[in-house]
């Protein structure tokens, strides 16, 4: 079975202590190592306001998860996120092979964002043409 890197990024409902929080990504990891998935990248986004209404919350908190394995690997979480009552909302994608996984950078010195490198191999923007 071939092995590609996957995204997912998960709202969980937002009365759900941090401590709760916590088990929920424990779970979530040995969901991802049961069928031989490995967890590259786990990232805590904190409680934040939903753009919309889910299940009648206006608040979540937001994890994203990057993690190596099968198409089985990602059937089962996917299959378990429906299954839990305090996930709301979920999405996965494919990362593409030549992008690799994005991670933010801390600010420069000179006080703005420091911009992203283009990962190896990645088409690079082109001029506009007068």
């Amino acid at each position: 079975m071939p092995v590609a890197l996957y995204e997912s990024v998960f709202i969980i409902h937002p009365s759900t202590s941090d401590d709760d929080v916590n088990a929920i990504i424990e779970r979530v990891r040995e969901i991802i190592a049961k069928p031989g998935g490995n967890v590259v990248h786990v990232e805590t986004w904190g409680r934040k306001k939903l753009a919309y209404e889910v299940k009648k919350q206006r608040k979540g908190n937001y994890v994203l998860l990057n993690y190596e394995g099968g198409s089985g690997v990602v059937q089962e979480l996917e299959r378990n996120f429906r299954l839990m009552d305090s996930v709301l909302k979920f999405m996965t994608i494919k990362v593409d092979p030549r992008i690799g996984v994005l991670r933010p950078h801390a600010p420069s010195a000179e006080g703005g964002a420091a911009a992203a490198p283009a990962a190896e191999g990645a088409p690079r923007p082109e001029a506009a043409v007068s």
